[in-house]
């Protein structure tokens, strides 16, 4: 992993990383030194694991805590930041490689004007857009011949709660065509829930389907390039945290990955999974999608059921290349194989990589988890003065232990607070998420997959009460 890594930066000379969270980019720090960050967010973990200088943030320069999405990546290269990018990138010689969590607009259009100054390593926003709508999975599954939850595609404008309720039964999930992190993304169990959802997108065509009961599951995926075609591998799972309310106030939100307790999964979960992922990226190279890719799956009664394709890096993506790197032995890299794809077509070194790594690396068991924080659902101020670094759990309290920005450097019952740790008097938007807690083991309770065990409830809870997050009306401003 480290060879190939050292040969991309001797190579190819500039690397950066741009998504909406500075701390994705540790884990790919670590095995290929990245010269500059893009990002959203901006926490007090930022300066432990890289430079303030070559950190380039929104939040940063406006000081408020979003929800955030890759538009604002988008809109903030129009403005400051972007002007502030691209000239420090015209005083850099050679290329400038950008590993993106997705693409935008804005950079391609850079990319076609300098196309001997910058390479984007991400699909093309036509194709993210493409793959992200969730009603042509949907539509596809049965062509691909993959499990299926019964659906309707329609706009609850014209059809009523109770027309759903004897097709599908209740409670039912209803899906906006975009949408990420659960946004946009509704459990009705009631006809009043159906009608509010009715009077705010009477016109809106939707998914609707049938809600099953049981857990969540993400996987990353990639596809390269072969001789005879696009190849799709598939890396182990994690069970996905979803809605849990120590976390988040909406039903749906994202909250997290368990690696860990993945570990436990059926050998016949495991098959489904890779089927499935196999498949569908086979489905999406015919298109022309190359690189990482995510995908969403719900298993119920033993069946694995795919429910939606996340056509770029994941947050979870980086808690993978992170755990993925504890394995010394591992030669295969999924990020790595990202790069490779993008560049064999000029590079037989890399083409030579590809070729000959191991995919059942990919599939090897991972140890670690993270749970995402979210402020829930009020306009608040952080009062806290909150260290990042890494804890130990002691008489059910966190005591800081050290400075530390990876779960690799956590040992036995160690926690990780990191990615975004707010500082005291940031304003922070409703379901802005707060930071993560990593860790070495399992969080989730190993019965339901779904609930969190005792102790993380506790260290949740010790979180939260160090940020101190109150009213905004009820702050008391820095002097």
């Amino acid at each position: 992993m480290k060879k190939i890594a050292s040969y991309l930066k001797e190579k190819y000379g500039s690397w950066g990383w741009m998504g909406q969270r500075a701390h994705d980019a540790e884990g790919i720090d670590r095995v290929l030194p990245l010269d500059f960050i893009i990002s959203c967010n901006h926490g007090t973990d930022t300066p432990i694991y890289f430079s303030e200088e070559n950190v380039f943030s929104v939040e940063k320069e406006n000081g408020v805590r979003r929800d955030w999405s890759n538009e604002d990546l988008n809109a903030s290269l129009k403005g400051k930041i972007g002007r502030k990018i691209f000239s420090r990138w015209s005083n850099i010689d050679g290329q400038i490689n950008l590993l993106c969590y997705r693409s935008v607009k804005k950079l391609e259009n850079y990319e076609q004007a300098f196309p001997h100054k910058l390479k984007i390593y991400a699909a093309p926003v036509r194709l993210k857009k493409k793959f992200d709508n969730k009603l042509l999975l949907c539509k596809n599954l049965e062509k691909l011949s993959l499990p299926l939850i019964p659906f309707i595609i329609d706009r609850p404008g014209r059809i009523t709660f109770q027309e759903v309720k004897e097709r599908l039964s209740a409670p039912f999930v209803v899906q906006s065509p975009y949408g990420s992190s659960g946004s946009n993304t509704y459990v009705i169990r009631k006809k009043n829930d159906f009608n509010r959802l009715k009077n705010t997108y009477p016109e809106q065509t939707m998914a609707i389907r049938k809600y099953i009961d049981g857990f969540s599951l993400n996987v990353n995926g990639v596809i390269v390039s072969q001789k005879n075609g696009p190849v799709t591998y598939c890396s182990f799972p994690s069970l996905q945290i979803t809605g849990t309310p120590e976390c988040s106030n909406l039903p749906k939100a994202y909250c997290g990955n368990d690696y860990a307790s993945a570990g436990s999964l059926g050998k016949d979960i495991i098959e489904q999974v890779k089927k499935s992922v196999e498949t569908i990226g086979s489905w999406m190279g015919e298109s022309g999608f190359r690189g990482i890719f995510g995908m969403d799956f719900i298993v119920g009664d033993g069946q694995v059921y795919p429910v939606e394709i996340n056509p770029r890096f994941q947050n979870s993506t980086s808690l993978f290349t992170t755990l993925e790197s504890m394995q010394r032995s591992r030669k295969a890299s999924l990020f790595l194989l990202h790069i490779a794809e993008f560049l064999q077509g000029e590079d037989k070194n890399l083409r030579n990589y590809i070729k000959t790594f191991d995919p059942e690396e990919l599939m090897q068991p991972l140890k670690g988890s993270q749970i995402i924080l979210h402020n829930k659902l009020s306009k608040n101020i952080v009062t806290g003065e909150f260290i990042p670094g890494i804890y130990k759990i002691k008489d059910n309290k966190l005591k800081f232990a050290k400075s530390g920005a990876s779960v690799t450097q956590c040992s036995g019952d160690e926690v990780l607070i990191t990615c975004g740790v707010p500082k005291p008097f940031t304003p922070v938007e409703p379901n802005a998420p707060l930071c993560k807690i990593q860790v070495l083991k399992p969080v989730l309770d190993p019965e339901n997959k779904r609930e969190f065990n005792e102790i993380i409830k506790k260290v949740i809870s010790n979180v939260y009460d160090k940020l101190a997050l109150v009213p905004e009306k009820n702050a008391v401003c820095k002097a």
